[in-house]
């Protein structure tokens, strides 16, 4: 999955650099460039999971933003995802997956430097980006696994970027992160605790004119239990999007999708492989 992604990061596209305006033959103009990363998100498709398949919809809403930090004079490249939702349906797989917000906050610098005070002051080279990665109110209801939920009430990481682009579109981070988690179950409700203890991956890259686009997120750590317990988890997801049609100018993209969780999924914490495959949309996208 890293593989693929840094691929990606490398390969350039056909597309860019290519004007983001066509026009028809009446001179009319329209966009032909979209933002993956921005827009009312809606879509359904079907997943697959232990060898079933489920339909699924999806809803949410996806902001980017940039800024110039007032004091250092250097761009913020924001990030930010609200009430992204997954829900399934069906008789065997019924669920929801709800994520209340996630934000990547990435200080991106031309040249950063480390100041060692000793004696005679030394500045090293300090060759990556900043990413404050923060994830708050992760829900998941596994209906099938009878009664009980999880809960993600926080996430935050630290993310060091060495690709250090100066575009939103592509980035990779790496670091540690701190998390608090509950799983309630008929046996009563158990917190978790990750005192960074976790590492995580995000890793992303979409084409100039947004017609491609693919994410990795990758953790893999320790979560200390309030009943003193060290337990081993890992996750990863990878998701590709190509973009099939604009429907008055509104993009459609295929989606391919495909986790797999160690010790960490449901209540029970079991391993886990899925699939997907579906549709998406981003009302006002359009660059």
């Amino acid at each position: 999955m890293l593989a693929l992604t840094l691929a990606l990061l490398l390969a350039g596209a056909a597309g860019e650099g290519e004007a983001c305006v066509g026009t028809d033959k009446a001179g009319e103009p329209f966009p032909i460039c979209f933002d993956p990363g921005n827009g009312l998100l809606a879509g359904a498709g079907a997943a697959v999971q232990d060898g079933e398949a489920t339909p699924e919809l999806y809803a949410g809403i996806l902001v980017r933003t940039q800024r110039t930090s007032r004091s250092k004079g250097t761009p913020w490249l924001n990030t930010h995802r609200l009430f992204v939702t997954r829900a399934r349906s069906g008789m065997a797989r019924q669920g929801l997956i709800a994520t209340l917000y996630e934000g990547n906050l990435r200080r991106h610098l031309e040249e950063g430097f480390i100041l060692v005070p000793t004696a005679r002051p030394v500045r090293i080279p300090f060759p990556f980006d900043l990413t404050l990665a923060m994830r708050l109110g992760h829900y998941e209801r596994r209906v099938w696994e009878g009664p009980g939920w999880t809960l993600e009430t926080g996430r935050a990481a630290l993310l060091l970027d060495p690709v250090r682009a100066p575009t939103a579109r592509v980035w990779l981070g790496l670091g540690p992160a701190a998390s608090h988690m509950l799983r309630s179950s008929r046996q009563g409700t158990v917190h978790e605790l990750s005192p960074f203890t976790t590492l995580l991956l995000d890793a992303g890259y979409e084409t100039e004119d947004g017609w491609w686009a693919t994410r990795v997120t990758a953790f893999a750590g320790w979560t200390l239990g309030f009943d003193g317990g060290m337990r081993f988890r890992t996750r990863e997801e990878v998701s590709l999007e190509r973009l099939l049609i604009a429907v008055n100018d509104q993009p459609v993209w295929l989606r391919l999708s495909a986790a797999h969780t160690h010790a960490d999924a449901g209540v029970a914490r079991v391993n886990e492989w899925s699939a997907g495959l579906g549709l998406t949309v981003r009302v006002w996208s359009a660059r």
